[in-house]
């Protein structure tokens, strides 16, 4: 048996008739499944609404079933989109294991901050066998700070990445030897204006940066953080099924408070980083069960996310910081359907320096490599060393391709992803907490926070209708407002949104050109 997601089409249906005639298309296809085969089936009270279900079908099934549907009803695979990893480039390729701890410690190295001994802390050993292949084991840090693990004869350590929580840095030290001691670097407050270098190659981050722009988020859920109390927690979209309210929205890892965070904090004292578009109305969604492989959204989470930001909650932005995997017709119709509601998805491009990932990868969205500034990350950091070194990929001002960054045809802009300081959820006792992250899951929402000023800036974007002109001006003001930082179009797009300076509007940009016939993005 395998699952199965089932949806009813809405992109290009624009009357009530096509939409009702779309829904009644599923109710038939759905009357033709066993109820021991429905695992969940999402049925909005709206009658104009998507209908979404997942089933568990056997081969023979599910070939009958797809027979039978009408073209207004996608059956296919279920999928799942994952957290872009993070890997040194040179050892992308390292699957993770598991391996006895030895007490008397093989090899062992301590973990400090200024001196300081960090318990609890994750660190990730990269171990290379005598072929050269390598894998990693994590484990976690002792009281006294320390870390070890058994090896294998004719095994060695590579490469080894204290993970700290919160207000370090994440190191990465090559080949240290067994009884080493590595200190992490701490992560320094912002400055009095709560701006980052990101902030001012974008030039955002002022206090009514966004005002009046609705902003969705999908991601592993969001807070509980101070600076984010004003943030919309819509409730997690799991398995087929949604589960409402702010307890259900809350983070289960880190990376959604931080790419929200980077959308929208608002500083509450000093030292804490602002968000790019701190005015904006800002609505998270979770998709994520855990971080854990496996556990990331499946399409039919996206779709019924993407569904109650876009419909119920009018947003006019989503950032969607996750990817990987083949295309699938029923997200593509969500996200086509929701860009003509009036709203423009903006995708992380993938981290694993190949062509971009899904969803990124579909025409209606807008995807985003990962650009970083030299001299930001402290030396011995992951983020340092996410600084390429192959010529053609340093562009202007200090600024380059990070290394880890999916690009090629089809990529449509680049924002700053790598050291990235941003809010993480409450941890261990301890609020008000900031991380430092790499990835274009960074430069996602940075690009979406930038575009969210620019159009809170654009005196005649708010009263256009909730249809496509709405989002069409969208991505017209965004390549409008976009500069090139030195690359090349395949490594940058049509380049970096930046806000503040511009003398474009809405009218212009849309009575100057006719939207861009863009090419059909194809992963290869």
């Amino acid at each position: 048996m395998a699952k199965y997601v089932l949806v009813n089409r809405r992109a290009g249906k624009f009357t009530e008739e096509a939409k009702l005639a779309s829904r009644a298309s599923i109710a038939s296809a759905m009357s033709l499944v066993s109820s021991r085969d429905i695992l969940d089936d999402r049925v909005p009270k709206d009658p104009l609404a998507r209908r979404v279900a997942v089933l568990d079908l056997d081969d023979a099934a599910a070939s009958k079933l797809a027979r039978e549907i009408s073209s207004d009803v996608v059956l296919e695979p279920l999928m799942r989109r994952e957290m872009h990893h993070r890997m040194p480039a040179e050892v992308r390729e390292a699957a993770p294991i598991v391996r006895a701890v030895n007490a008397a410690g093989q090899y062992q190295v301590t973990i400090t901050a200024g001196g300081r001994r960090l318990n609890d802390i994750e660190v990730m050993f990269y171990v290379a066998d005598q072929f050269g292949s390598i894998n990693t084991s994590t484990v976690k840090t002792s009281a006294n700070g320390q870390a070890s693990i058994s090896l294998s004869p004719g095994e060695r350590i590579t490469l080894v990445e204290p993970i700290p929580y919160a207000g370090f840095w994440i190191m990465l030290a090559e080949a240290p030897p067994s009884g080493s001691t590595i200190d992490c670097t701490p992560v320094v407050p912002a400055p009095a204006n709560g701006r980052a270098w990101w902030h001012e190659v974008t030039k955002t981050g002022n206090r009514t940066d966004g005002k009046g722009v609705n902003v969705g988020v999908l991601d592993t859920g969001c807070g509980p953080h101070p600076n984010l109390a004003h943030v919309t927690l819509v409730g997690a979209f799991v398995d087929g099924g949604s589960l409402p309210g702010a307890q259900a929205g809350a983070d289960v890892a880190e990376h959604g408070t931080h790419t929200t965070g980077m959308i929208g904090a608002r500083p509450t004292k000093p030292g804490d980083y602002t968000g790019m578009a701190p005015a904006c109305n800002l609505f998270h969604a979770r998709v994520f069960k855990s971080e854990a492989p496996g556990d990331g959204p499946s399409q039919a989470d996206i779709i019924n996310a993407i569904d109650s930001l876009s419909r119920d909650h009018q947003c006019d932005l989503i950032n969607m910081s996750l990817g990987g995997g083949g295309a699938s017709q029923a997200e593509e119709d969500c996200i086509r359907d929701a860009l003509e509601r009036g709203t423009l998805c903006i995708c992380s491009a993938g981290n694993d320096a190949g062509p971009v990932n899904f969803p990124g990868a579909y025409p209606e969205c807008v995807s985003v490599s990962a650009i970083g500034q030299v001299g930001w990350a402290p030396p011995s950091t992951f983020s340092a060393g996410n600084r390429p070194r192959a010529a053609g990929r340093m562009g202007r001002d200090n600024l380059f391709i990070a290394t880890f960054s999916s690009n090629g045809d089809g990529l449509d802009a680049t924002g700053p992803g790598v050291g990235i300081v941003s809010t993480v959820p409450d941890h261990a006792g301890s609020t008000d907490l900031y991380m430092e992250m790499d990835g274009t899951s960074m430069a996602s929402p940075a690009v979406c926070a930038t575009l969210a000023a620019i159009l809170s800036q654009d005196g005649a974007y708010p009263s256009l209708p909730r249809d496509a002109s709405r989002s069409k001006a969208a991505r017209h003001l965004l390549e409008a407002n976009s500069v090139s930082v030195g690359l090349g179009k395949t490594l940058q797009g049509f380049g970096i949104p930046v806000a503040g300076d511009s003398n474009v509007s809405v009218s212009s940009a849309v009575a100057t050109r006719e939207a861009p016939k863009r090419k059909r993005k194809v992963r290869a």
